[in-house]
């Protein structure tokens, strides 16, 4: 139902239509896709549209934009938005930034890449990782999921193509999912790669999709089609991927006119009630994740991969 002051009323689950569309990408599946028209309430479209993007500056691999008492990090890195040591980094240093300035009321995590959100870590570049260099580099992206995760302010993802792994922690570690319609996945396939994921990964998933969802997405490793993230509540929202964007400031703005304090104590809060307090960080168990990271099993499933890239 739309509503007449988004300051003062509940976000309602979006409405949506039907139809189909085909085949996914990077040897995972085939899966017939539905589509869905959502709809917003007429407050947020009326004050999150047009957007007046007040500055922009490029960094190599993300953009940062404000756009009012928004930030906007837009993921910006070769084909598929593959992250690595640096890109990592500006993600770590763009969101501490973000955190700590009182003119930034909320945040959005986006993509510039046709048909990417991110495909995860950079094979090229993290698979080639001796343990020092991965207990580096895993360790850097426990700050920026945690951080994101911790965020005291509401934070979405525009997940406008594919979000796989490394890019599905990201995503699960906001608030809010808007996710692309079409022959796009989602996946959790640490698995696959034999892999499990560490103690607040678990309870990002979890505060996104409750435990019995939470076992299907990692034991089956699987990727979910956009349908399939709508039901179990992973996106919160679905949108045509030139749309997504839009709806996920949308989002954002509507949340971010909610009383601070209050937002910033419920998420924390339920991280709490979750268990997982912000006592708690997984780099407690970085040894334990090495350990799994160059055990037999894992490197003969990385080497399979590469081989097919």
């Amino acid at each position: 139902m739309p509503l007449s002051n988004a300051s003062s009323a509940s976000l309602p689950p979006p409405s949506h239509g039907g139809g189909q569309d085909g085949s996914l990408f990077l040897l995972l599946y085939d899966s017939f896709i539905h589509y869905f028209t959502p709809v917003y309430p007429d407050a947020i479209q009326a004050e999150g549209l047009p957007h007046n993007v007040l500055q922009c500056r490029k960094m190599e691999h993300i953009q940062s934009e404000r756009d009012g008492n928004l930030s906007i990090l837009t993921l910006s890195r070769g084909k598929a938005n593959a992250l690595n040591y640096a890109s990592v980094g500006e993600l770590c240093d763009a969101v501490a930034a973000a955190a700590a300035d009182d003119s930034v009321h909320g945040l959005v995590l986006a993509s510039d890449r046709p048909r990417f959100f991110s495909s995860g870590f950079d094979i090229r570049e993290v698979f080639a990782y001796d343990r020092p260099g991965m207990a580096d580099f895993f360790g850097r992206f426990i700050d920026l999921y945690e951080s994101l995760y911790r965020f005291p302010k509401p934070v979405v993802a525009a997940l406008s193509g594919h979000t796989f792994a490394g890019g599905a922690i990201l995503a699960i570690a906001c608030d809010f999912r808007i996710m692309a319609v079409g022959d796009f996945g989602f996946a959790l396939n640490e698995i696959n790669l034999g892999l499990s994921l560490a103690p607040t990964m678990r309870g990002m998933l979890i505060d996104a999709v409750g435990p019995v969802y939470a076992r299907e997405v990692m034991l089956l490793g699987a990727p979910l089609t956009p349908a399939r993230a709508l039901a179990i509540g992973l996106a919160h929202e679905l949108a045509p991927a030139d749309q997504v964007r839009d709806r996920a400031i949308a989002c954002a703005r509507f949340l971010a006119a909610k009383p601070p304090a209050a937002y910033r104590e419920i998420k924390r809060s339920l991280r709490e009630a979750g268990g997982r307090p912000d006592t708690l960080s997984d780099r407690a168990t970085l040894g334990q994740f090495l350990d799994m990271w160059f055990s037999a099993e894992a490197q003969e499933a990385r080497q399979a991969v590469a081989a097919r890239v």
